[in-house]
């Protein structure tokens, strides 16, 4: 395994990320998901990748190519940690061949990224802090991830309407309220 391949699949098999479950209305992620991800990259059906061209502190699956890029080569931060669950989040879509808007997409990505920083934060976070994201849709995720947390998982459409109202009005996401993703499967 590459080195990346590496850190990649230990973000996966850490107990925070097995501690990931919750379902919106189109789909359903837990600790599986990630256990069938990790199970893709380390038999090389899903590939890790290093891409300058995606960005320092970004990273992209694309279920054409069945392929985690990354725009880093060190995974040394719960940040770069939490993006490879949102990231993985959206591999798992791909091994289920789920077809879904971008916009619920996203959604699911985000839960589960602010839920894996939960997790790995859960000590500190106990005590009342509260981290302090600067992005709209973070902000809007950490909400739906919290009531995800107080409600067995579920997450209804009410509770990520907020979400889907930054995802669709971010400009990274432009005309994602319509579209929609054909996972092919891995």
């Amino acid at each position: 395994m590459s080195d990346l391949k590496t850190q990649v699949s230990n973000v996966l098999a850490k107990a925070e990320t097995s501690k990931i479950n919750f379902s919106l209305p189109t789909i359903a992620i837990g600790s599986n998901s990630y256990k069938d991800v990790k199970t893709n990259i380390d038999s090389g059906k899903i590939t890790v990748a290093y891409d300058i061209k995606v960005g320092a502190n970004a990273a992209k699956y694309r279920y054409t190519a069945n392929t985690l890029f990354l725009g880093f080569s060190l995974v040394d931060n719960a940040d770069k940690e939490a993006l490879i669950i949102h990231e993985c989040t959206h591999a798992a879509c791909d091994i289920t061949k789920k077809k879904l808007l971008i916009s619920h997409s996203e959604a699911a990505a985000y839960v589960a990224q602010c839920l894996y920083f939960y997790y790995l934060n859960e000590k500190a976070l106990s005590t009342g802090k509260q981290p302090t994201f600067k992005s709209g849709i973070l902000q809007a995720a950490w909400d739906a991830s919290t009531k995800a947390r107080n409600n067995n998982g579920i997450l209804s459409s009410k509770d990520i309407e907020k979400l889907i109202s930054e995802i669709v009005k971010n400009p990274n996401y432009k005309d994602v309220n319509t579209k929609s993703e054909t996972y092919d499967g891995v």
